[in-house]
């Protein structure tokens, strides 16, 4: 019986080694319809470095670059399904580690209440979830009236 997926305890490296793999997973479509990434990038709109860089998974790109590369490229919804993959292991890579910080907070709290820290790491997991858009814990602030 197959081990459920899901359960499979994610590092950086695992998610890293799939970021290579979707970067090769373009390189070896867009050199299979003769696509040079020069032309690949004017195709797409976005610059030829960024490509080089996604290719080699020096860079991670949007949904929206592997929906244009998967149109360029005709991969037939190929690209962005991986991408989707990707994306999904890198999201439970980052539930995950919040997860782990609760976990070894709550273990190593003291008897106190620990209300304000457990704010603080939900305003880390918020930020680990959606970087770059402000946090709705943080609107609500630390005066719950607890100490």
């Amino acid at each position: 019986m197959k081990a459920n997926p899901a359960a499979e305890y994610l590092t950086p490296d695992i998610v890293a080694d799939a970021r290579r793999l979707l970067g090769a997973r373009l390189a070896a479509t867009r050199k299979g319809v003769g696509v040079t990434q020069v032309r690949l990038a004017r195709l797409v709109r976005w610059s030829r470095s960024t490509v080089a860089n996604v290719e080699t998974a020096r860079q991670f790109a949007p949904h929206e670059f592997w929906i244009a590369c998967d149109v360029a490229l005709g991969a037939g919804g190929l690209l962005v399904a991986e991408w989707e993959r990707t994306e999904a292991l890198s999201h439970r890579l980052r539930e995950q580690t919040v997860t782990e910080l609760v976990r070894q907070r709550l273990t190593h709290a003291s008897p106190m209440c620990v209300c304000r820290d457990l704010r603080r790491l939900l305003r880390l997991a918020d930020s680990l979830r959606s970087p770059g858009i402000s946090s709705t814990a943080s609107a609500e602030g630390d005066g719950a009236g607890h100490g």
